[in-house]
């Protein structure tokens, strides 16, 4: 059997994207069970063209509270499953909520929606809860501490001078035998979700012996090394105090990150991290800490004092980078059938599965489900008009 399988050559790379996007979409419109602790997980993914996708993942509670609490880790990609996927033209939040009403009749009413405070998001998800007021809405973690160190470090012209100088920076020495010494790049988009990594490169260069620098580049002459040294890097010296009261500012929220990500949030622990943030940092740093304060309190409010819930949407913004890892290889970045591979990633793949799914949907199928939801690709479209 197997010598039969060789004589039939590999698959074409075409042939095993078109598997993928039917075990995709057979995952897609399997029936989900219906229960009353499901929390959905909710955000949106934008590529080229006027198309977003609205992506619902979900978790029942009961699984976070048998399995992830206790073992205090995050929720992994099998953890979860794909709920709902539609391709938007329009994102208005009455779509969003009409979207949300449409799932609940299918998989029952939610404990809990997470998501982060998108206006569109935002709005769809309050207007649902006109319908639903007892569902909780919580605001991720990660976007909510990125947004506070967003606010306190963009009116802060000493920050935004150390951003200037750190592009300058890099474009001096990436050409230079110092380029091992440059800054990391900088985000375009969501730069305040790592901004520690400028801030400890900085922190790590200063507190560097100037003595190994010179002794990893032996073929210049000691002393104008360090005359180069000091021309291209003695800025940071300026900056020293401050990066001190930016790295404490960055350690509060991501102590705060890593404890409701892997206990979740419930009022006990707010209170413990109230705490603890009020103990920390200098007298600079209390309103930020205050904050701080202020999220878990809105947060925590919205709970039973028994209650442990997510605090963070994480999970999905994974899957959407795993999404544009494939996504990338295409011609245009163009929400299409590649977009499957969300609910691919979410499934636990085994021979039964796959032969399930293969013999559930076909390529007529996967085909007539494309053209309804996204029509004429934009690759189509443009080879129409250049080949005319």
């Amino acid at each position: 059997m197997y010598a039969d399988f060789c004589n039939q050559g590999t698959p074409s790379f075409s042939s095993i994207r078109k598997w993928l996007g039917r075990i995709g979409l057979y995952e897609l419109n399997r029936e989900k069970e219906y229960r009353s602790d499901w929390i959905f997980i909710v955000d949106l993914t934008v590529e080229l063209g006027a198309e977003k996708a609205l992506v619902i993942l979900g978790v029942p509670q009961q699984l976070l509270e048998s399995e992830i609490f206790p073992l205090k880790r995050g929720l992994g990609h099998q953890d979860i499953e794909l709920l709902a996927l539609e391709i938007m033209y329009s994102t208005k939040g009455e779509y969003i909520s009409q979207k949300l009403s449409e799932l609940t009749s299918k998989v029952g009413r939610p404990l809990q929606i997470i998501a982060d405070h998108g206006s569109d998001i935002q709005k769809g998800i309050k207007l649902y809860q006109e319908n639903y007021p007892e569902v909780i809405y919580t605001y991720d973690v990660t976007h909510a501490m990125a947004l506070l160190l967003k606010h306190e470090l963009v009116a802060d012209e000493k920050y935004q001078s150390f951003i200037e100088q750190c592009t300058r920076c890099r474009q001096q020495l990436q050409q230079t035998e110092l380029s091992f010494l440059s800054p990391p790049s900088q985000r375009s988009q969501c730069r305040y979700f790592n901004i520690e990594r400028l801030i400890n490169w900085a922190i790590k260069l200063l507190d560097s012996p100037i003595d190994i620098i010179v002794e990893l580049l032996p073929n210049i002459e000691p002393a104008i090394l360090r005359q180069k040294l000091k021309s291209k890097l003695g800025w940071l010296i300026n900056y020293q105090e401050p990066l001190s009261i930016w790295s404490q500012m960055v350690q509060m929220t991501r102590t705060v990150e890593t404890h409701l990500k892997t206990c979740g949030l419930n009022q006990k622990l707010s209170s413990v991290l109230k705490l603890q943030q009020l103990t920390m940092g200098a007298n600079c740093l209390v309103n930020f800490q205050l904050k701080i304060i202020d999220y878990l309190k809105i947060e925590s409010s919205k709970i039973h004092s028994e209650q442990t819930i997510l605090a963070t949407s994480d999970v999905i913004e994974s899957l959407f980078g795993k999404y544009k890892q494939f996504s990338s290889r295409c011609p245009f970045k163009q929400i299409g059938q590649m977009i499957l591979s969300i609910s691919l990633s979410t499934m636990k793949l085994t021979g039964s599965v796959v032969k399930l799914a293969l013999e559930t949907v076909r390529y007529v199928d996967l085909e007539a489900w494309s053209d309804q939801v996204f029509g004429q690709s934009m690759l189509s479209k443009r080879r129409t008009v250049f080949s005319a």
